[in-house]
């Protein structure tokens, strides 16, 4: 059994911790004392959060990592009386979920191998076809981490194995992976060859980390983590960043309000600083059908 004090599960679900403490006294989630201290318990919280979602009318979105993306939903939980939680599970099983009716929406950028495009011709696969709407969140950088000046010189994962360099890999499921593994197979690549092929983090940031401390030479993701920690950055391409919402919930009022909110220009000046980000087609719907 897992226990969680009010500040680890502020940044479990993405939300302020005073608006924890606000739930607590409303007695709208559960809890117990420690010590006289207010504590949760995981198992119980993620329970909640399940049963909860439509009932209190609060989004449950599950899906890819991104900064950007826990950035939006944190402004919009300090401007909103609902309440939006993000579960970043990774691309695979935000569709899992989504298809198992545990989450409102799921935040998807998936690669398809074979037909070359993101997203659209994969949802197929796990959602009934017509049952679902895509809007478009944003276009972000995608690339290699390497160590500030990139002293070895990379310029692909060609350089990785010829360099010899020590890679960090991400996790099976992830969007991420999906696209380095197909990276890697365009180029005709034995990944048994990468050095720490088989080594995952979960996150970009995590990804990015082990660059900074030296326990990697190389690895995977967006721009903006490049850019925070000052790391050297060798751009691969742009992928779409979409939220995938099932037609059941697309016309409730929470989530046409959660959806209305991406028009804000708040948000749009809140967000502008993002390095490796294209926003100008956010909140646009990419596809609907029977909606």
């Amino acid at each position: 059994m897992e226990i969680l004090s009010a500040k680890d599960l502020s940044k479990y679900l993405k939300i302020n911790e005073k608006k924890i403490y606000k739930l607590v006294q409303e007695s709208k989630i559960p809890h117990i004392k420690i010590g006289g201290k207010i504590a949760f318990t995981k198992e119980i919280i993620d329970r909640w959060i399940l049963e909860n979602t439509e009932r209190e009318k609060q989004i449950y979105i599950a899906g890819s990592d991104d900064i950007l993306l826990s950035r939006i939903i944190n402004f919009y939980n300090s401007r909103s009386q609902n309440t939006a939680f993000y579960a970043p599970v990774g691309s695979i099983n935000g569709l899992r979920l989504l298809k198992d009716r545990a989450a409102t929406m799921s935040c998807v950028h998936i690669f398809d191998t074979d037909k070359k495009e993101h997203n659209l011709s994969y949802l197929d696969r796990y959602l009934p076809k017509d049952s679902f709407v895509v809007r478009r969140l944003f276009s972000r950088e995608q690339g290699i981490y390497l160590p500030k000046g990139n002293p070895k010189g990379i310029r692909g994962f060609e350089d990785v194995i010829v360099k010899g360099v020590k890679f960090i890999n991400r996790n099976q499921g992830s969007g991420t992976r999906i696209l380095i593994d197909f990276l890697i197979q365009e180029k005709g690549i034995d990944p048994l060859k990468i050095n720490g092929y088989t080594m995952e983090v979960e996150s970009h940031l995590q990804a990015g980390l082990k660059v900074l401390r030296g326990e990697a030479e190389a690895a995977f993701g967006i721009r903006y983590v490049a850019h925070m920690l000052d790391l050297a950055f060798v751009p691969q391409l742009m992928e779409r960043f979409d939220m995938v919402i099932p037609t059941e919930h697309y016309h409730t009022n929470h989530v046409q309000t959660f959806l209305t909110f991406f028009e804000q220009p708040a948000l749009l000046n809140h967000i502008q600083d993002f390095t490796g980000y294209d926003t100008t087609e956010m909140g646009s719907t990419t596809y609907h059908n029977h909606v």
